[in-house]
């Protein structure tokens, strides 16, 4: 995540680094100005690389130039996810002589919940919005060992930004798992994995998920 106005360093902007080390811009948009992503190769990996930075109040999210030649995603909530992590090793990618395994840095479980609750409801895109409540109840449906940090987590979180935040999550779930036909179960039960929960159908399956966001609703209420 970067500032909304990157200061140059030095005799070369970011973007003239990039291109420098063999990375070339990726245009992922049409509008103006576009999202870049750079692309390129780093000790025999691919990585794609993109900026974004935290936009402040309610405008619709945007690219903005935070440097000259150099645009970054301008998303509202976006500082939730990047800011709260958690380190993971990847098993599968060894690094340098094989001797170490490749770490990264992801959103914390209870940060992700809480960054997806907020931006489902900004969605220009069903599907996108669909995915983002499917991911908060695969959590909370299959990970019970997270349970337990995630609502503890949460808690923090609440004091940790602004309160009206919180309560905004809230109530972007309560208006979508009000009941079995809500807007939000049925969402999640178009984002059903083919053979995802076999011993439910359909009806049983909206139950079910109606229940699990239900409770957690429940839980954060409470605090």
């Amino acid at each position: 995540m970067v500032k909304l106005k990157l200061p140059v360093i030095g005799p070369k902007t970011v973007d003239q680094l990039l291109m420098e080390a063999g990375f070339r811009p990726n245009f992922k948009s049409r509008e103006t100005p576009p999202v870049i992503c750079y692309e390129g190769n780093i000790d025999g990996h691919e990585v794609e690389i993109e900026f974004l930075t935290d936009q402040k109040g309610a405008k619709e999210d945007t690219v903005i130039e935070v440097q000259k030649g150099l645009n970054a995603q301008s998303l509202r909530f976006i500082s939730i996810p990047l800011t709260n992590v958690i380190e993971v090793e990847i098993d599968d990618i060894p690094v340098g002589d094989g001797s170490s395994l490749l770490k990264v840095k992801i959103p914390s479980p209870e940060a992700y919940i809480f960054h997806k609750g907020l931006v489902f409801v900004r969605r220009k895109r069903q599907q996108k919005k669909a995915k983002d409540l499917y991911y908060i109840f695969d959590i909370l449906a299959n990970c019970l060992e997270l349970r337990e940090r995630i609502i503890k987590g949460l808690k923090e979180l609440k004091k940790a930004y602004p309160h009206s935040w919180f309560r905004r999550f809230i109530r972007n779930l309560e208006l979508n798992f009000s009941s079995v036909i809500s807007d939000g179960v049925m969402l999640v039960l178009s984002q059903r994995p083919a053979g995802a929960f076999p011993n439910l159908n359909d009806e049983q399956f909206k139950q079910y998920v109606l229940g699990i966001l239900q409770e957690f609703i429940g839980e954060i209420k409470s605090f």
